[in-house]
């Protein structure tokens, strides 16, 4: 965030604002949105995760993570895809929740190129002889020796989420009066209001 608050009085500043973050986690580990909060469906109750941010397409408004196949969430995506996302910063005092829908990617073009990007180590989690979460009665046997295992099949695991958004609310928290405010693209072109902190 600049030093100077230009988008403390400007709906259009701070929608520059919250895409200019959200973009600087795709690379920056010590961003908000480098690791942010993904809350999804299940049955009737709600089911949340830390996700890494691959990439964000600001022109499609989509962000890109990566997660195994073989989890739960796929099922759970792939029977409802309404989503959000939600990321803070406690130094910037900048909320931002995106509400959407995330898109699984399995074995397609998406997922190859995804993994074709993907880091060496990236690609070890995905080597896992098991799927995420199951009960075991010993951590040890699944501890991953780069020497023993063939990385490029934990493609066969490897699944892409794309999550697009139609709704971004940021909240940032200042002693002088917090800014809140709602950008909303369910109709043929975005609304911007601001909203009571």
């Amino acid at each position: 965030m600049s030093e100077k608050i230009d988008f403390y009085n400007s709906l259009e500043l701070t929608l520059i604002e919250a895409e200019n973050l959200i973009s600087d986690g795709v690379n920056n580990s010590k961003s908000m949105f480098h690791t942010p909060v993904l809350s999804t469906f299940v049955n009737e109750t709600i089911s949340t995760r830390t996700v890494v941010l691959r990439e964000f397409n600001l022109k499609n408004r989509t962000l890109r993570f990566h997660t195994d196949s073989r989890s739960g969430k796929i099922e759970e995506l792939k029977e409802n895809s309404i989503s959000s996302v939600h990321g803070y910063d406690p130094d910037l005092k900048v909320q931002i929740r995106l509400k959407g829908k995330t898109l699984v990617h399995i074995n397609d073009e998406i997922s190859k190129e995804a993994w074709a990007e993907s880091r060496e180590m990236s690609k070890m989690c995905y080597s896992v002889k098991d799927s995420p979460g199951i009960k075991i009665s010993s951590p040890e046997p699944f501890d991953l020796i780069k020497e023993e295992i063939d990385i490029e099949l934990g493609y066969d695991n490897f699944a892409v989420l794309l999550f697009s958004y139609d709704s971004l609310e940021f909240l940032f928290l200042k002693g002088a009066g917090h800014r809140r405010s709602l950008f909303d693209w369910n109709s043929s072109q975005l609304k911007s209001s601001w909203l009571i902190p």
